[in-house]
């Protein structure tokens, strides 16, 4: 009872309550550490398995596409510069003996800065094909922004799956117009006092 008595009187030494603070103190940091370490080592995680995923879906899209027989035939022409403009654009064709709807096509851009790839559904102009229907697609991009661009594969349905195809090449790029021809007309200087021109025209006897 004394003893609980001095414990309840007596106060604590400075020392000791800055020794207990600082242990508070670190504590409580381990702790946010632990934790902050936590959540972004589950945010990596939940990406990396994003990444898998979506790389394992276009993987097996990738190897079903090869072994099934292509219904769709893609032209894709060169692209086209026009002004700031990169005219990408080409046509698909239906080689089955079905009709296809609500198709697209995805090209895979590459960024000049970086070298990241960004994906871009393009929609053609008509997304219903009956056998050996054709449709055109287009997509303009900026050039500062993009450095090249790849087709990728053809999609539809109404879960807009993968469908089988090949791509070839399409129109090429129309060729520059040549420069307009010019005359450069050059003009003699005339003859100055002695001097004399000896031509056929003008004969003159050499000493």
């Amino acid at each position: 009872m004394q003893i609980l008595n001095q414990l309840e009187t007596e106060p604590i030494p400075l020392e000791e309550e800055e020794r207990r603070h600082t242990r508070r103190l670190l504590v409580g940091i381990l702790c946010a550490l632990i934790l902050t370490g936590s959540v972004f080592g589950g945010y990596i995680y939940l990406r990396k398995r994003h990444e898998r995923q979506v790389a394992a879906a276009e993987a097996a899209a990738a190897q079903a596409n090869r072994k099934a027989p292509p219904k769709v035939e893609v032209l894709v022409d060169d692209a086209v510069t026009n002004g700031g403009k990169s005219v990408l654009s080409g046509t698909i064709h239906n080689i089955s003996n079905e009709s296809l709807h609500n198709i697209a096509i995805e090209l895979q851009l590459r960024k000049r800065t970086g070298g990241a790839i960004e994906t871009r559904v393009v929609t053609p102009d008509s997304t219903d094909l009956a056998p050996d229907g054709r449709a055109r697609y287009q997509l303009e991009v900026a050039v500062q922004d993009y450095l090249s661009a790849t087709f990728l594969r053809v999609v539809g349905g109404g879960d807009r799956a993968a469908i089988p195809s090949k791509a070839m090449p399409g129109a090429p790029r129309p060729a520059l117009e040549a420069p307009a021809p010019k005359t450069i007309v050059v003009s003699r200087p005339a003859p100055k006092g002695d001097e004399f021109l000896n031509t056929e025209k003008n004969p003159q006897k050499v000493p």
